[in-house]
C-alpha cells in the first residue's frame, strides 16, 4: 500500500476515553474489520461484556475488580494497544500474517491478562492485589475454565493460555512453550501491548502509588519480610521507574518481544502517539525525582 488514503489514521490516544468501553469497542472493531476484510459479528462486543461484567462484579462467584492500579482501565489499554499494533504489523505486511481468529485469539488474551486479580466471593482477605506473584497462572486457569464453558478447543485455550503467560515480569517471552511462530508474534504483541499501554497512559506518573501499594499487598501476603521487598517504599519505585524502563522494559520489548512495537509507528505520517505518551511520562517522573532531591 502507499497512498496515505489506504491507511486508518493515527490514533489519537489522548483522545481515547478509557474510562468506559465505547471508543475502545469502536476502535477494536475498525481495526478487526480491516485486518479481516469482514465486518465483525458481535464477538468483539461479546468477549469485552464478559469481562466489564466480570471487573463490575456482576457475577455472583466473584467480587468486583478490587485493584487499585489493575483496573478495567488498564485492561482497555492494554487490548487497544494490541489492536493497533497487529493492525500496524498487517499493514506494513510483516510476516507470518495475523488471520482474523488469531486476531480474536490474541484479544480474549489481553482482556484476560489480568483476570487473575479477581477474588472469589467468599475471599474477604484483602484485595486481589495480593494475587500479583500468581495472577498470571490465576488469570490462565480462569480463562481455560471460562472458555472451555464457552465451547473453546483445548488448542485454542492453550494458544490463549501462552500469550497471557507471556505478559510475567518473571518470565522470558522466548522461553514460553509456543507451538508456532505466529504464536509466538502474538505473545511477543500481547506482552509489549501491556507494558507500553500502561506506561503510555496519562495518568500513569500519578498511579505508581497505588501500583507500589498493590506490590506491598502482595509482599505481605507472601509473609515476606520488608528488607525482601524488590521496592521498599513508593519514593524507591518512583526512582526506580526511569530505569525499569530503560533497562528492563526496553530490553524486553526488542530483545525478548523482537521489537515488534516498532510497528506501532504509522507508516505515512510517522506519528507514535504510545512513543510520545511513553516519553512525555517519563519526563514528568524524572522531573518528580528531581524535585526529591
Amino acid at each position: 500500500m502507499s497512498d496515505a488514503d489506504e491507511f486508518i489514521a493515527p490514533l489519537d490516544l489522548p483522545g481515547v476515553d478509557f474510562t468506559s468501553t465505547a471508543d475502545v469497542r469502536r476502535l477494536v472493531r475498525e481495526r478487526y474489520e480491516r485486518l479481516a476484510k469482514a465486518s465483525d459479528d458481535g464477538f468483539i462486543d461479546d468477549y469485552i461484556d464478559a469481562v466489564e461484567y466480570l471487573f463490575n462484579g456482576s457475577d455472583p462467584e466473584y467480587q468486583a475488580m478490587d485493584t487499585a492500579y489493575h483496573d478495567i482501565t488498564h485492561t482497555l489499554q492494554a487490548t487497544l494497544c494490541l489492536a493497533e499494533l497487529i493492525h500496524r504489523r498487517h499493514e506494513d505486511d510483516a510476516t507470518p500474517r495475523i488471520s482474523a481468529a488469531d486476531f480474536r485469539r490474541a484479544l480474549v488474551a489481553s482482556l484476560f491478562h489480568d483476570i487473575g486479580f479477581l477474588k472469589k466471593s467468599d475471599d474477604r482477605e484483602g484485595s486481589g492485589a495480593k494475587y500479583t506473584h500468581v495472577h498470571e497462572q490465576r488469570s490462565c486457569d480462569f480463562a481455560r475454565t471460562f472458555l472451555k464453558a464457552r465451547g473453546w478447543t483445548d488448542n485454542d485455550i492453550r494458544f490463549v493460555e501462552n500469550l497471557i503467560s507471556s505478559t510475567g515480569p518473571r518470565v522470558n517471552v522466548n522461553e514460553v512453550g509456543f507451538r508456532s511462530e505466529t504464536e509466538r508474534v502474538l505473545g511477543q504483541a500481547v506482552c509489549t501491548a501491556d507494558y507500553i499501554g500502561q506506561i503510555s497512559d496519562p495518568r500513569y506518573p500519578d498511579r505508581l502509588e497505588p501500583l507500589f501499594n498493590e506490590f506491598a499487598e502482595s509482599y505481605r501476603y507472601q509473609g515476606l519480610a520488608p528488607d525482601q521487598w524488590l521496592f521498599p517504599s513508593y519514593e524507591a519505585l518512583l526512582r526506580g521507574t526511569p530505569s525499569f524502563w530503560d533497562v528492563f522494559v526496553l530490553r524486553k520489548l526488542n530483545e525478548e518481544c523482537a521489537g515488534i512495537w516498532r510497528h506501532l509507528e504509522h507508516p505515512v505520517t510517522g506519528e507514535n502517539s504510545y512513543k510520545a505518551s511513553v516519553e512525555h511520562n517519563l519526563a514528568i517522573i524524572r522531573d518528580r525525582i528531581a524535585a526529591l532531591g
